[in-house]
C-alpha cells in the first residue's frame, strides 16, 4: 500500500507560470505622430484602437485628423504630440 501524499507528489504538475502582458503606451483618443520625417500637426493621428502584438510589437489603429485616412502602426514608430490635451 502506498502513501497518498507520495502519490500526489508524484503526479502533481507544476503550476503554469503567469507572464504579464505588455500594455500599450498610448491610450485611445490621444494624438500621435509617426517618428519618420519631421512631425507636423497636419500629419497627426488619433489612436482609435489598440491591436495585439503581431510579432513586431504592439500595434495601434489610427485615423489622420486632416483627411480621415486610417492605418495600422507599431508602437515603436509613434510619439506623443507634445502639449496634447485630447485624452478622452
Amino acid at each position: 500500500m502506498t502513501n497518498d501524499n507520495e502519490t500526489i507528489r508524484r503526479f502533481r504538475r507544476p503550476a503554469p507560470r503567469l507572464t504579464a502582458l505588455p500594455s500599450h503606451k498610448f491610450p485611445i483618443g490621444v494624438r500621435v505622430v509617426q517618428k519618420s520625417g519631421a512631425p507636423t500637426d497636419a500629419d497627426s493621428f488619433h489612436v482609435t484602437r489598440h491591436l495585439p502584438d503581431a510579432g513586431a510589437g504592439l500595434q495601434y489603429r489610427m485615423k489622420r485628423d486632416r483627411d480621415g485616412q486610417e492605418r495600422v502602426v507599431v508602437e515603436s514608430a509613434l510619439e506623443l504630440v507634445t502639449g496634447d490635451d485630447s485624452i478622452q
